[in-house]
C-alpha cells in the first residue's frame, strides 16, 4: 500500500549483493553486500495486502477489500488513504474477516521461509527467519516486536506466527514464545521498536493491563527482549530533547513525536516512557527495587520498508508487505 511491490525473494537477493530491479524500474545493487538480513512480514493479515493489490478473486468478493484494491491501483494519495484506513481498521479490530483467515498467512509464511532457506549460506550470508508482531494496543499505540528465529524452516513452519487477533498484550507474546520453544526445541528473541509512537506505553512502569511490575514480569521481559531497535524510518526512539536537553547530537534528530501510529496526540508525561535512554535509567531503579531489570536492552537500528535493505552496520531487518534492524555482528543460524 505504501508503494513497495517487490517481494521477500528480491529483498534477500539484493541483500546478498545481487542486482534487482526496484519498484521504480531502476536496476540497483549494494556496493557491499550485507552479512545478514531478516525479512519480517507483519503477522496480522500476512500476505493479504499483495493479494488485494493483485485482485485475488476471493478477496474481491469483500466490498471493502475491493475498494482498497481500486484505491491502490490509482496510487498516490488514494493508495495512502487506503493504507491509513487499513491501519485504523487493524487498530480498532474492524478488519474484514478474509484478512484474518489463517489460510493466507500459512501460505505466505511457508513461502517466506522457503526463500530464507534458499538464500541462507552459512559462513557467507545469513537469512534469518522472522515476523513482525503488530500490537497497536487497541488505539494505535505502537508496541510492535520483530520476532527472530534462531533456527530454520523445519521448526519455523510448525507453528504460525502469533497475531494480535489473539492478543495485543506483550506478556502473551512472551508466553507464546516460551510455548514455541518448548514445542519445537528452537530459540526465539523479540526486538521492540518505535517506542516514539507508543504514546507512553513502550516503557511504561506498569504492566499492559495496568498492574504493578513484579520481579517475575521484569525477568520475563529481559529474557525475551534483549534488544531494542532505537531508530528506523518512523523516527528515533533513543532520546528526546525534552528528556536530554543538553544532548543535541543524540536527542535532536529524526524526531517523530506528535502522536501515535494513528496520530492520536500525545499527552503530558507520555514521552518520558517512549525513549530508550530513560528506560535504561528506570531499569536500574527497578533492579534496585525488585532485583531484576526489565529494561536491560542492547541497541539495534535499521528497519527498511523498501525491500532494498541499506547498510547500517552489516545487517538489516526489513519488512515485507506493509513492513524491520541490524545487530553489530552477523549471526549464523542453524539448519
Amino acid at each position: 500500500m505504501g508503494g513497495t511491490t517487490l517481494g521477500p525473494e528480491e529483498a534477500l537477493r539484493f541483500a546478498r549483493g545481487e542486482e534487482v530491479v526496484s519498484t521504480s524500474g531502476q536496476p540497483v545493487r549494494l556496493s557491499r553486500p550485507l552479512d545478514w538480513i531478516a525479512v519480517t512480514d507483519h503477522s496480522d493479515g500476512m500476505g493479504t495486502i499483495a493479494m488485494i493489490r493483485d485482485g485475488n478473486a476471493e478477496m474481491m468478493t469483500d466490498p471493502t477489500l475491493k475498494r482498497w484494491h481500486d484505491l491502490m491501483a490509482k496510487g498516490g494519495a488514494d493508495a495512502q488513504a487506503a493504507m491509513l484506513e487499513l491501519i485504523a481498521a487493524q487498530t480498532q479490530k474492524k478488519l474484514p474477516q478474509l484478512i484474518m483467515d489463517p489460510r493466507f498467512a500459512k501460505t505466505t509464511w511457508e513461502r517466506n521461509n522457503d526463500f530464507a532457506e534458499k538464500y541462507n549460506e552459512p559462513g557467507r550470508f545469513t537469512a534469518l527467519i522472522g515476523y513482525e508482531w503488530t500490537s497497536n494496543a487497541g488505539g494505535g499505540d505502537n508496541l510492535h516486536r520483530n520476532v527472530i528465529y534462531r533456527d530454520g524452516k523445519a521448526k519455523a513452519d510448525q507453528v504460525l506466527p502469533m497475531t494480535t487477533f489473539v492478543s495485543e498484550n506483550p506478556e502473551d507474546l512472551w508466553v507464546w514464545m516460551a510455548n514455541w520453544e518448548k514445542q519445537t526445541g528452537g530459540r526465539l528473541l523479540a526486538i521492540p521498536h518505535n517506542g516514539n509512537l507508543s504514546n507512553g506505553r513502550m516503557f511504561e512502569l506498569q504492566t499492559f493491563k495496568g498492574g504493578p511490575i513484579t520481579r517475575e514480569w521484569a525477568e520475563q521481559r529481559a529474557k525475551w527482549e534483549p534488544l531494542f531497535e532505537a531508530i528506523q524510518y518512523k523516527g528515533q526512539s533513543e532520546a528526546h530533547p525534552s528528556l536530554s536537553p543538553t544532548d543535541e547530537f543524540t536527542a535532536g534528530y529524526e524526531l517523530w513525536d506528535r502522536g501515535n501510529l494513528t496520530l492520536v496526540p500525545k499527552k503530558p508525561g507520555m514521552i518520558a516512557h517512549e525513549y530508550l535512554r530513560e528506560a535504561l535509567k528506570n531499569g536500574l531503579l527497578l533492579d534496585q527495587q525488585l532485583g531484576a531489570n526489565a529494561f536491560k536492552y542492547g541497541m539495534a537500528a535499521g528497519d527498511g520498508h523498501a525491500q532494498r535493505a541499506g547498510r547500517r552496520g552489516r545487517g538489516q531487518l526489513t519488512a515485507s508487505s506493509p513492513p524491520a534492524s541490524p545487530v553489530p555482528s552477523a549471526p549464523t543460524r542453524t539448519r
